[in-house]
């Protein structure tokens, strides 16, 4: 199982596939069903959607010169 937080490098972030099992490491936890990538001013954000509901969200800022 992987943990996944803010402190997760973003590589590790992208190496996520349907059907891993992921937590957060402070009680969600599940197998992914859906991921969805969102990348905003400064900063992307990955969503897992878990099977049997609920998600996992990280937020990752960028560092722009």
């Amino acid at each position: 199982m992987k943990i996944l937080n803010d402190n997760t490098p973003t590589s590790q972030l992208t190496e996520v596939k349907v059907g891993d099992s992921i937590s957060n490491g402070i009680g969600t936890f599940g197998e992914v069903e859906d991921i969805k990538f969102e990348d905003g001013d400064g900063f992307w954000e990955f969503t897992f959607s878990l099977v049997g509901g609920g998600f996992i969200q990280v937020k990752k800022n960028r560092t722009t010169c």
